[in-house]
């Protein structure tokens, strides 16, 4: 606790955990607040297995409305969240939405993808687009693929259109 990358004990890195910890409470009524006025029927738990790592779980009713659609609106709630602690964010606090364990599952699902489809580029040498994704999906992408030879990825387009691109080396 409170260490520098050269494991000094510092009154900067003291300060941001003892913010961090202060925050959880704040996070979770703004979360709890944020349900509630959904209408939707969901049960909130916050947990913080890091001092600079909160986690939002999500449970009840209504779940198939949040992870429907690619869990757009579990997205959605974890970028309001994040905007409005926005400062707590840049200070170094991660606070990661999820439900029923989807973000492992949608990890491993686009890391399969993503093998497939370098495969394919690799032997065709034809370019692969996927579908837009969010920033957090093409980013799994591009780390299953960083090591595999044969092929280079990169991101193209703006905004909600943005998407990742494997091309033959």
């Amino acid at each position: 606790m409170g260490h520098s990358s050269s494991g000094r004990l510092t009154l900067r890195n003291i300060m941001t955990e003892l913010n961090f910890a202060a925050i959880k409470p704040e996070v979770e009524h703004f979360v709890r607040e944020m349900v509630d006025k959904s209408s939707l029927d969901l049960r909130v738990e916050v947990l913080q297995p890091e001092p600079d790592n909160l986690q939002i779980q999500f449970q009840g009713f209504d779940l198939p409305l949040l992870l429907g659609h690619n869990a757009e609106l579990l997205d959605a709630f974890q970028y309001i969240a994040r905007r409005a602690f926005a400062k707590a964010v840049a200070d170094g606090l991660q606070i990661d939405f999820d439900a029923n364990g989807y973000r492992e599952s949608r990890s491993q699902e686009l890391e399969l993808m993503a093998q497939k489809a370098a495969e394919k580029v690799r032997l065709t040498k034809v370019p692969f687009v996927f579908d837009p994704m969010n920033a957090q999906d093409r980013r799994i992408v591009h780390m299953a693929l960083v090591d595999m030879q044969g092929i280079r990825t990169e991101s193209e387009g703006e905004g909600q259109l943005r998407r990742v691109k494997i091309l033959p080396v």
